[in-house]
């Protein structure tokens, strides 16, 4: 009895107030977090340049994810990638032909899963000095953890530097977060 009338309270609830998902208040009028670019946001370009070939680091990278039967291929050429720093209320422009992107493909399934192969992309970001590179990590670190790193999306991200150029590492899932930590550290520490 006490179902019924559950049911039937439910029911007229939702014809009174006229329930309509159209209504309803979005998240982004409650929650702007993270959503750029807001009034006076100002574009601060940082310019990559395609200096020596650096390759060396990349062919032990790709030789190490290979033999742990990843694949490891380049991606078609961007020269254009953002970060947002919500705290500052800028949006810091990566542009120029010193970008690369690499695509990393678990051929065997997570441990314990039958259908999720872990996966992680690497941006490499070149330019002419390390001492250009570091002061451009720094403002990249900065902005990928500003807001409590929600500003640039909520996927596991991590940044490093190794000589001059600045590694992006980000996955689309925290329970592949590891690949990316094991994978930064050895960039950071190839020498």
């Amino acid at each position: 009895m006490s179902f019924i009338l559950i049911c039937i309270l439910s029911i007229s609830y939702i014809f009174i107030t006229g329930f309509d998902r159209g209504r309803m208040p979005k998240r982004e009028e409650y929650d702007s977090l993270g959503k750029m670019p807001k009034e006076n946001t100002r574009y601060d370009t940082i310019h990559t340049t395609n200096t020596t070939d650096n390759t060396k680091l990349i062919n032990e990278l790709k030789s190490r994810l290979e033999t742990t039967e990843f694949t490891f291929e380049e991606r078609k050429r961007r020269e254009k990638f953002s970060y947002n720093n919500c705290e500052e209320n800028r949006i810091k422009l990566i542009e120029g032909n010193g970008v690369r992107e690499y695509f990393a493909r678990s051929k065997k399934p997570e441990k314990g899963t039958k259908n999720f192969y872990p996966d992680f992309v690497i941006r490499v970001y070149e330019f002419p000095t390390n001492e250009i590179a570091e002061q451009n990590f720094e403002i990249l670190e900065k902005a990928l953890n500003s807001t409590g790193r929600f500003c640039n999306g909520k996927s596991p991200q991590k940044l490093v530097v190794n000589g001059n150029e600045v590694f992006h590492l980000g996955t689309r899932a925290e329970m592949f977060k590891t690949y990316t930590e094991k994978y930064g550290e050895m960039i950071k520490n190839y020498r």
